[in-house]
Parts: structure tokens; C-alpha cells; sequence
């Protein structure tokens, strides 16, 4: 009994590498969004109400958004693959999913800041409200992983099934545990360019940068929705998919750049020149 039992546990333990290395990966997640709110802290300036109204705009718009994907996903999506061929099904499911993730996320952030104008004032207060979204996101994700995998560890009852996804994407997927950590530097960028665009947009009545906030965002969850709606998760690796995305986070770059010359912080540039004359004056 003693050398089955002591058997039993050199197989666990040695299965058990894939979910050590996630929670590197768990613990990256959480890094990128603490660092993504120092950096903008210390570039900006920024005060802390503008980075949690970003925070709670997202949480208000996801948990509406699976609200609204379980009402009617199942039966749309059905429909779809029911009518279309293979091909177009992907194109016009993901299209679909992207639309609904953009008008909930998106949506609100507009909704928001025609209320609330002081949301959009200037650049830096516009990507700090997409900062707060972004980290929030990638820290509870963070975090949710960190618990499940922690339990998964532990080998709690009905955790089986996290460790043969995991094993799946392990063997499909090089370096799979830094897939999330860039996964979350990537969706941070998109948060941040697409909420800019929207606030700086509706504030400053440029309808245009308002839709291209939206679009951007659409086309964004849009990829992702169509490796979900193809049937190729875990059958391909993951880098191929962020590869897909990545685009969307390039661009995001010099949108970033353009808005913070185009609406820079008058207020922040101000105390900064105060703070020089003081120093001088010392």
C-alpha cells in the first residue's frame, strides 16, 4: 500500500509541471497590470478617481455584456452555423461576438462621458480611464487564475479538468505560460486607444474617432471570437492568435502618441513648469 500511494504521488507531482509554470503565468498577469498603472501614474500624473472610473465603467460593462451573451449567444451563434457555410459562419459569428463586446465595453464608455465630459477633458485623463479598464481586467484575471490554479495544485475534487486544458495548451502552444502576460499587454493597449478615441471623440465632437474606437475594438474581440466560433482552440498554438491580434496593439501606439499631442494635459504641463520656477527659485 505504502509504495502504490508513494507511486501516486511521483506521477502527480511530475504531471503537475504545466501547472507550476501557469502560475507564472497567473503572477504575470498581475504584474502587467500593476505596472501598467504605475507607468501611466508616473508619466501622467494622473489622480486615482480617473483610473477607477475606467475600472468600474468596465465592470459594469462586462458583467452586462455576459448578461447579454447568455441570453442570446447560444441561439445566435446556433442559428448562424445552422445557415451559413463553414467559412462564412466564422466571418460573420466573429463579426457578431466582436459587435456585441465592442457595443457593451465601448457602448458604455460613450454613454459615460456624454454624461460625465470631464471623462474626456484631456489625453491623459482619457488613456487613464482606458488604464484602469485594461488593468482591472488583467487583474482579476490574474488573480481567478492564481485561486485555480492554486486549487488544481492542491488536487481538489473536480479540478481534473483544469489540468488536461492546461495540458492540452501545453502541448500545442511553445512557452505557453507567457501567453497571457502578453495576451494582457496587448488587450491594455486596445482598452486604452479605443476608450481614447471614444472620449476624446465625444467630447471634442469628432464622430470619426468615435467610430474607429468602436470598429477597433469590434475587429479586436472579433479575432478572438473567430478562433473560438472555427473550433481551433487547443488544436493550434495560442501564439498564432495573439499573432492575429498584435496588429491592433501597434496601431494602438501611434494613436496614444497623436491624442496626447493633439489634447495634451494643460493642467499637469502647468504645475510642471511651476515646480521648475520653484526649483530655480531654491
Amino acid at each position: 500500500m505504502g509504495n502504490r500511494r508513494s507511486a501516486c504521488y511521483i506521477v502527480c507531482v511530475s504531471g503537475d509541471t504545466n501547472l507550476q509554470l501557469s502560475l507564472i503565468s497567473a503572477v504575470g498577469m498581475i504584474v502587467v497590470a500593476v505596472a501598467a498603472v504605475i507607468y501611466w501614474r508616473r508619466v501622467s500624473g494622473l489622480g486615482w478617481k480617473w483610473l477607477w472610473a475606467g475600472a468600474g465603467l468596465w465592470a459594469a460593462a462586462v458583467a452586462f455584456k455576459i448578461a447579454v451573451a447568455l441570453l442570446t449567444n447560444a441561439a445566435v451563434i446556433g442559428f448562424l452555423k445552422d445557415q451559413l457555410p463553414q467559412p462564412l459562419f466564422v466571418v460573420v459569428g466573429a463579426l457578431y461576438i466582436g459587435f456585441q463586446s465592442s457595443l457593451c465595453e465601448i457602448g458604455f464608455t460613450w454613454l459615460a462621458v456624454l454624461k460625465w465630459r470631464q471623462l474626456g477633458q484631456n489625453a491623459d485623463r482619457a488613456i487613464g480611464v482606458g488604464v484602469g479598464a485594461g488593468a482591472i481586467e488583467a487583474l482579476l484575471l490574474g488573480v481567478a487564475s492564481l485561486v485555480a490554479i492554486s486549487t488544481a495544485l492542491a488536487h481538489l475534487e473536480g479540478t481534473d479538468a483544469m489540468r488536461t486544458e492546461i495540458d492540452k495548451l501545453a502541448d500545442v502552444t511553445p512557452i505557453f505560460w507567457l501567453v497571457a502576460p502578453a495576451e494582457r499587454i496587448i488587450a491594455i493597449l486596445c482598452h486604452v486607444s479605443t476608450r481614447a478615441l471614444v472620449l476624446l471623440g465625444a467630447v471634442y465632437h469628432r464622430p470619426s474617432m468615435i467610430f474607429w474606437g468602436f470598429l477597433l475594438f469590434t475587429l479586436l474581440d472579433g479575432m478572438a471570437g473567430a478562433a473560438h466560433v472555427s473550433g481551433v482552440m487547443g488544436k493550434i498554438s495560442v501564439w498564432w492568435i495573439e499573432l492575429a491580434i498584435l496588429p491592433f496593439a501597434l496601431v494602438s501606439i501611434p494613436i496614444l502618441k497623436w491624442c496626447r499631442r493633439r489634447w495634451p494635459n494643460e493642467e499637469a504641463a502647468s504645475h510642471g513648469v511651476d515646480n521648475l520656477y520653484n526649483q530655480l527659485d531654491v
